[in-house]
């Protein structure tokens, strides 16, 4: 019985999570590695932040934050580096 309850909750729990979203950020100021590490750096510590990647070939950051996450959260821990950031988009993880 405990193993047939188990399995239920297995295949219910998915569907309970709450789906994390993709927030792409413009940062057209960077324009060297350093400017990347610094940036990554601000939006890995934020709290809630699941993943961040910022590029210099494409002058945006990819982040990964839960659902009802505050984006202007991103943007202030990218002003605290000295560049300006703006949302460009935001879609769900697949």
């Amino acid at each position: 019985m405990k193993k047939l309850i188990c399995l239920g909750l297995l295949f219910l729990a998915p569907m309970s999570w709450a789906a994390d979203k993709m927030v792409i950020i413009d940062i057209s100021q960077m324009n060297c590695p350093l400017c990347v590490i610094s940036i990554n750096q601000a939006l890995r510590s934020t709290d809630g932040v699941i993943k961040a990647k910022a590029s210099l070939k494409t002058h945006q950051a990819q982040v990964t934050v839960p659902e009802g996450f505050d984006n202007q959260q991103l943007l202030a821990a990218i002003a605290k580096t000295g560049f300006t950031g703006k949302i460009n988009s935001v879609s769900d993880v697949q």
